[in-house]
C-alpha cells in the first residue's frame, strides 16, 4: 500500500509543479511551422529541422549548420537527410530531404482502407539533455505523449513500459536525445523546388526519427540517427531506395573532394588542397575529413555511393537532378541519363561500378579524385546506357560536391506496414594532413561500429564478474581531475535486489547536475566516467544510491 501512496504522490507533484512551471517556448510550435533545434551536446553543433533535413542552418541565409568544433566559426557540412524513393503502382514516388525537405511532422491514420496524414501541435522536435529533471525541461517532464510513436526512454525497472517519473527520457547516458514523428503524406509538402528530385505524390511514410549524442571523451565527435519508417500506405514500395543526400562544405565550399569506404559502408568528404580556400568557414590549420557510417548492416545494404555537381555538371549529366527520375537514377548508381558510371580509362562494362571514388586518399590505393594512385581521376562519358567512353580528366580538378549515399533493403520491397530501421552516424577527425584526416575518420568508423555493436553502452562499464560482498563507493580518479574522472562502485546482490541504482552528481549547494547511472543493474563491479567541460572549477558530490543504501564522496575540478 505505501508504495501505491508514493506514486499517487509523486503524480500529483509533477501534475502541481507543471501547472505552474510548464514553459512556453517548445510547446508553442504548431505543425506547420519550420522549426530547428541544436543539436549540440558534444565537440559538435548541427541544426536539425521538422522537415526531415539536418545540417543546415535556416535562420541565415545560404549558411551551413555543422559546426566543428563547436563555437569555432569553422563548418564541414552545409545540408543534408534521408531520401526515401520507389514505385507504388508502377509510379515513382519519393519523399526527398536534401536542403529544405518533404516531411512534416505527424503522422499517418487509416481511413477505411486509404492512409490519411494527421498531425497537431505535440508533433515537433522533442529535445531532453541528460542533466534535465521535470521543473527544468518541459520536453522532459511530457516525454509520454511520443511514447507511441517511437521516443526512446531507459526503462529503469525493466518492465517494458514508459512510467513518467520513474523511467528517464531520452538515449541511456547520451548528452542531448531529439526526437520527431515525420510524415511525407501531406501532398501539399511535395514540391520540384527541393533541391534533389521532389514533388511526387506521397509514399506515405511514417519516420521515427531520434538523434543523440555523447559528451565522454572519445565520443564527442559523433553524432548518432535512427530512423524507423513505416510502411504507411495500403500498396507495396518496389525497387526502394534510401539515400543519405549530402552537401559537404568542408571549410571552404569550393575546394572539397568526396570518396567512399565499402567495407565501412561509409561516404565522405575530405580538402581538395592542403591549405583551405578563402572563406567565412574555413579551417585556418589541418581541414578535417567528415563522413556518414551506416551502422546497421543486417537487413540493409550500401548499395552505391554517387555524385552530382552544382548547376551544370562536368558533363552535363552530373548536373543537380531538379526532377525524381534523375535524382533516382543518382540513388540508384548510375548518372541521371542512366549512363553508367566508369573509373578511368574506361572504354567497356569492365570498368562499370556505382561506388565513385572507393579507394583510399593517403595511400593512393584504389581509386581517387586527386591524390596520384592507380587508377585517379574520372572519366567524362554521358549518354545513357552502354556508353562508357569519355574525355579522362588525370586529376579531377577539385570543387563543390553533393553525394548520395544509399543502401536497399534486401529485396528492395517493402510491404504495408513493415518497419526498417536505420541507424547511422555522422562524425569527423583532423589528422596531420588533408589525407591523413581520411585515415583518421576511417580509424574512427571502426571505433563507432564497434560501439555499436556493443549496444552503444557506455559509461556504466561492468568491469568484473566477481560479485562483491559490499556495497562499495570508489574515490574517484583521477582527483583532483580536469575535464574528466571515473567513477568506481560495487553492489551486491544483497543491495540491488529489486532496486534502482543511481549515480548523481551534485554542486556545492547541493543541486543536482547530473545522473550518471539510473536502472537496475546487476550485482558487479561497474566504472563510470564524468566529463566536467560544461562546469567551473570547484568542489562537486557524487552520490551512490540503492534502495534504502546510499554513499556520498567528493570530487574537485581544477582548470
Amino acid at each position: 500500500m505505501k508504495k501505491y501512496i508514493k506514486y499517487i504522490l509523486l503524480f500529483l507533484l509533477f501534475v502541481f509543479a507543471y501547472s505552474f512551471n510548464k514553459p512556453e517556448t517548445n510547446n508553442s510550435v504548431t505543425p506547420f511551422t519550420i522549426q530547428q533545434v541544436a543539436l549540440d551536446g558534444n565537440n559538435i553543433n548541427a541544426w536539425f529541422y521538422n522537415t526531415g533535413i539536418f545540417d543546415q542552418d535556416l535562420n541565415i541565409n545560404n549558411h551551413p549548420g555543422f559546426e566543428w568544433p563547436k563555437g569555432s566559426g569553422s563548418y564541414a557540412i552545409f545540408t543534408a537527410g534521408l531520401t526515401i524513393a520507389g514505385y507504388v503502382n508502377n509510379q515513382l514516388r519519393m519523399a526527398a530531404a536534401s536542403y529544405r525537405g518533404e516531411y512534416l511532422p505527424g503522422h499517418i491514420l487509416d481511413s477505411a482502407g486509404i492512409p490519411v496524414a494527421e498531425t497537431d501541435t505535440i508533433f515537433r522536435i522533442w529535445k531532453v539533455s541528460r542533466w534535465d529533471n521535470m521543473y527544468s525541461n518541459y520536453d522532459w517532464a511530457h516525454w509520454g505523449l511520443m511514447i507511441p510513436y517511437g521516443a526512446p526512454f531507459v526503462d529503469v525497472n525493466h518492465n517494458g513500459v514508459y512510467e513518467p517519473l520513474i523511467d528517464t527520457p531520452g538515449i541511456s547516458n547520451a548528452s542531448q536525445t531529439i526526437f520527431v514523428c515525420l510524415t511525407d503524406g501531406f501532398p501539399s509538402s511535395h514540391n520540384t523546388g527541393e533541391g534533389f528530385g521532389g514533388g511526387t505524390a506521397p509514399l506515405y511514410i511514417e519516420s521515427h526519427f531520434t538523434a543523440w549524442c555523447y559528451n565522454y571523451s572519445g565520443y564527442q565527435d559523433i553524432q548518432f540517427f535512427k530512423w524507423i519508417v513505416i510502411n504507411k500506405n495500403n500498396s507495396e514500395w518496389d525497387s526502394t531506395q534510401f539515400s543519405i543526400v549530402s552537401d559537404p562544405d568542408d571549410g571552404c565550399s569550393n575546394d572539397d573532394y568526396i570518396g567512399c569506404d565499402t567495407v565501412r559502408s561509409m561516404g565522405y568528404c575530405y580538402n581538395g588542397e592542403d591549405v583551405d580556400c578563402s572563406s567565412a568557414f574555413r579551417y585556418p590549420v589541418v581541414v578535417p575529413a567528415v563522413g556518414f557510417k551506416l551502422l546497421n548492416l543486417t537487413n540493409i545494404k550500401i548499395s552505391s555511393f554517387t555524385y552530382f555537381n552544382y548547376a551544370t555538371g562536368q558533363e552535363n549529366c552530373t548536373s543537380e537532378p531538379g526532377t525524381p527520375y534523375p535524382a533516382f537514377n543518382l540513388m540508384r548508381g548510375l548518372k541521371i541519363d542512366l549512363t553508367p558510371w566508369v573509373y578511368p580509362p574506361g572504354g567497356n562494362s569492365s570498368y562499370v561500378t556505382k561506388f565513385v571514388y572507393s579507394g583510399d586518399p593517403e595511400t593512393g590505393i584504389g581509386w581517387t579524385e586527386g591524390n596520384p594512385g592507380n587508377p585517379t581521376g574520372s572519366v567524362l562519358n554521358c549518354g545513357g546506357p552502354g556508353h562508357y567512353t569519355g574525355e579522362i580528366l588525370n586529376i579531377d580538378p577539385y570543387g563543390e560536391r553533393r553525394f548520395v549515399m544509399s543502401f536497399s533493403p534486401t529485396n528492395n520491397i517493402i510491404h504495408p506496414g513493415d518497419t526498417s530501421k536505420i541507424v547511422a552516424a555522422q562524425l569527423i577527425a583532423q589528422g596531420t594532413s588533408r589525407f591523413n584526416s581520411v585515415t583518421k575518420l576511417k580509424q574512427f568508423a571502426d571505433f563507432t561500429q564497434s560501439f555499436y555493436n556493443g549496444g552503444f553502452v557506455i559509461g556504466n562499464e561492468k568491469i568484473s564478474s566477481t560479485t562483491p560482498d559490499e556495497f562499495r563507493l570508489y574515490q574517484n580518479f583521477p582527483n583532483p581531475f580536469n575535464p574528466v574522472t571515473k567513477i568506481k562502485f560495487s553492489i551486491s546482490n544483497v543491495s540491488c535486489e529489486s532496486s534502482v541504482v543511481s549515480v548523481v552528481i551534485y554542486d556545492i549547494l547541493g543541486k543536482e547536475i547530473a545522473t550518471l547511472v539510473n536502472e537496475k543493474l546487476n550485482a558487479g563491479t561497474y566504472e563510470i566516467e564524468w566529463n566536467g567541460t560544461n562546469y567551473p572549477s570547484g568542489v562537486y558530490f557524487y552520490k551512490l544510491v540503492a534502495g534504502e543504501i546510499s554513499i556520498t564522496k567528493k570530487m574537485v575540478i581544477v582548470k
